[in-house]
């Protein structure tokens, strides 16, 4: 997890860098919408725990914390010319298409942890995981290894692990939870996928 947070922190400096170098008002925006994202994951946690109610469910509450956390990194990515890969034809298209694929790999995590307890920690770095393997492989947004896909990295890790049920015994990482993990976690993006691409075309929307 620090070994991927340290990425996440030069991608911030990294678009900083040639946002001012290139005098490009985009590149400074995406290292301020890291550092948002950042910065809502560690308020959405003190939030919740001051609302009674919350505690005792704790998968409501986890998937709440993703679609919250979906909805805002989309809107200020949509907003700065970046939704979809910068395919998304506007907020509305870009919300219905990529926030239902957090909710459902949300959905495989807390399903995943349900049968071998996950710490935030270990949240964060499969939340990475996908994030890798979405942006920069199935996305084909390669420039992203640059720094092996840092930011993107970064800001699934945070969307998919603001905030955590707890747990005080977390399994070991071995490879039965990694399989389980993985397994429900493309599952359920699948169906998230799916879901999202059919709202959109019931919506009169055009594919991708």
């Amino acid at each position: 997890m620090r070994f991927v947070l340290l990425w996440f922190w030069l991608d911030v400096l990294l678009f900083l860098l040639l946002g001012l170098f290139e005098y490009s008002i985009r590149n400074i925006f995406s290292s301020g919408i890291l550092l948002l994202v950042w910065l809502v994951a560690l308020t959405l946690p003190r939030v919740f725990r001051k609302l009674e109610g919350f505690g005792s469910h704790p998968g409501f509450t986890y998937l709440l914390a993703v679609l919250l956390m979906a909805l805002f990194e989309e809107t200020l990515v949509t907003l700065n010319g970046g939704g979809l890969g910068g395919r998304a034809t506007g907020l509305a298209h870009d919300l219905t298409i990529a926030v239902p694929v957090f909710v459902g790999v949300g959905t495989g995590f807390y399903l995943a942890h349900r049968m071998a307890p996950m710490s935030r920690g270990a949240f964060f770095l499969f939340g990475a995981l996908f994030g890798f393997f979405i942006e920069i492989v199935l996305n084909g947004a390669w420039s992203g290894l640059v720094l092996l896909g840092g930011g993107a990295m970064g800001l699934y890790g945070m969307i998919l692990s603001a905030h955590t049920p707890v747990v005080e015994r977390p399994s070991p990482l071995g490879v039965k939870k990694v399989l389980i993990v993985t397994f429900l976690g493309t599952m359920f993006m699948l169906v998230g996928a799916v879901a999202g691409d059919t709202l959109w075309r019931l919506a009169g929307g055009s594919p991708l």
